[in-house]
């Protein structure tokens, strides 16, 4: 049974990917099941799942969820917020790497952004999800 409040179903999307830290299984149901949470048309519920699958994908610098995230981020129509939280799931799922496509996405949104959208509290996340890349 699917919960009704968006705020749960878009905690229980973060804690899945929080408890799935970490482990392999071939069939992989936290992409599976997160991945499809990204087209849907709540906000809330796209952060959830980012969030969660920054958790279980840390580090693994997975080329398929560069191609499902970086539209995200790329998409002007998109939230600040949403936008933001996108950019720090690559900048987890590719920390250390340098990965140049992740760095393009992220600076690009950046130099379009207007003023009201930089002094947005959320609009750091850009700064980490960049720092992240180049970390160590």
């Amino acid at each position: 049974m699917e919960h009704t409040n968006i705020d749960i179903q878009a905690g229980a999307f973060m804690a899945y990917g929080l408890i799935n830290t970490g482990i392999t299984n071939e069939m992989d149901p936290v992409s599976a099941v997160l991945v499809e949470k990204l087209v849907c048309n709540e906000d809330k519920l796209k952060i959830g799942a980012l969030m969660g699958l920054s958790f279980t994908y840390a580090g693994s610098t997975r080329e398929d969820l560069l191609e499902e995230i970086s539209p995200i981020i790329l998409d002007s129509d998109n939230s600040t917020e949403l936008k933001a939280v996108a950019a720090l799931t690559l900048g987890l799922i590719y920390v250390g790497t340098c990965n140049e496509e992740v760095a393009q996405a992220i600076l690009q949104t950046l130099m379009e952004m207007e003023e009201k959208e930089i002094d947005n509290p959320f609009s750091r996340l850009f700064c980490l999800g960049l720092g992240l890349l180049f970390l160590g």
